[in-house]
């Protein structure tokens, strides 16, 4: 660029200095009049951005004006502080980016205009016009990058923000006694009246996918029911979820990072509390058995061993202390104990155990005499203790390093 052209820019510049603030206004109304709604919005946000608008346009006279490069003009706080405003009364990143692509192709319409006034030689003016747009535009270039910048944090912050309050309110809905339903029911736009199905999605222990849970809440919901679920974010690895359903259906998220607990339907803002407990309590059982990521455990399948395992030491001691022997990890023990708990579910019948084993029944004779002797009793002597032993050690995963053959091989 030649001295010429920008000594020219910099007497143009000089010349607007003392307009810049009527310069700022028309640039301002121009937005307003290509954006008809934009003056329903609310009063605050559009007052500061008035003020940036009014700041930018400032901005590029005064570095025109002393010959500045690009890097040394930096965002505003007034378009920092705009932004912001923007963001917090529910403005798109489409609408902000828009206003300033319209603000600035307005203010070089202005520029052109003013270096015809005052720039009287035709052939510099329509190199300084050029100058002073293409600065422009590369300032709108710098600033569109640092405004989507703070756009998208601050949208990120007041994601934070009222997911925390969003999930300090549920909190204390599930534990206020003294609750006005319709206001709680009204501030979180789902009927806390009605009948419920609670979720609590807990990331899975080996997931290293960060991603939110919300979008996995979302698909059980829809295969339960089309009305609008209310889904909290507790944190990056929790989130709560109630469906409004009448009945329970299975739900399937194979893929899911996560280990998802599921209540039982019911009604009112007790059945509220109590199918987010229940499903709590599924998602801690499913834990404690270290189930594969994307496992849906019912409370219904779940409520003995979460009844039994709030002390998990104690959990793990009586299961031992009751399987003796058959506690151990080997394939005989599996397979006894696969026996036993067949023989149980049929009533203690040998016959009916053989056939649901697909074994002889003097083969379950057999077993069941090797199971009192390594017991030291008949299993029909102490068959309650026996029983729940057996269905919390199934539930809680704790003999998992065995083979699959076990079962046919004693």
């Amino acid at each position: 660029m030649s001295h010429s052209i920008e000594s020219a820019a910099r007497d143009v510049a000089e010349a607007l200095v003392p307009h810049r603030t009527d310069i700022g206004e028309r640039v301002w109304n121009h937005i307003v009049a290509t954006s008809p709604t934009l003056m329903s919005r609310a009063h605050t946000p559009l007052r500061l951005a008035n003020a940036a608008c009014h700041a930018s346009s400032a901005a590029l006279l005064q570095a025109l004006a002393n010959s500045a490069s690009l890097e040394d003009i930096m965002p505003t706080t007034e378009v920092i502080l705009a932004t912001r405003a923007l963001v917090q009364n529910g403005f798109s990143e489409d609408e902000v980016m828009s206003g300033y692509r319209v603000g600035t192709a307005y203010w070089c319409e202005n520029w052109a205009n003013a270096v015809e006034k005052y720039c009287p030689d035709p052939q510099l003016s329509v190199r300084v016009a050029s100058y002073g747009t293409s600065f422009a535009l590369g300032w709108l270039e710098m600033v569109i990058g640092q405004v989507v910048a703070d756009y998208r944090e601050e949208a990120k912050r007041m994601s934070r923000e009222g997911s925390v309050a969003r999930a300090a309110y549920v909190r204390k809905i599930l534990t206020d006694g003294d609750l006005d339903i319709a206001t709680a029911s009204r501030d979180l736009r789902y009927d806390l009246t009605g009948r419920h199905v609670a979720f609590v999605l807990s990331r899975h222990h080996d997931s290293r996918d960060a991603a939110p849970l919300d979008p996995i809440a979302r698909t059980l919901a829809t295969g339960l029911t089309a009305s609008a679920p209310l889904i909290v974010r507790v944190d990056v690895d929790t989130t709560l979820c109630w469906v409004p359903a009448d009945e329970i259906r299975a739900v399937h998220v194979p893929h899911a990072p996560a280990l998802i607990g599921q209540g039982r339907p019911a009604r009112g803002l007790d059945g509220f509390r109590r199918s987010h407990r229940e499903a709590s309590e599924a998602a801690r059982v499913a834990h404690l058995a270290r189930r594969p990521a994307g496992t849906v455990t019912r409370f219904d399948d779940a409520e003995l061993v979460a009844l039994c395992s709030k002390d998990g030491a104690f959990c793990d001691a009586f299961v031992r202390d009751k399987l003796g022997p058959l506690a151990e990890d080997t394939d005989e023990a599996h397979g006894l104990r696969t026996t036993l708990e067949t023989y149980f579910a049929s009533n203690c019948n040998f016959r009916a155990t053989a056939v649901r084993l697909g074994v002889h029944h003097n083969t379950v004779r057999y077993r069941l005499e090797r199971i009192g002797a390594l017991l030291g009793r008949p299993p029909e002597q102490n068959r309650l203790h026996l029983e729940l032993a057996l269905h919390l050690a199934g539930g809680l995963g704790l003999f998992t390093g065995v083979g699959t053959a076990a079962v046919s091989q004693y």
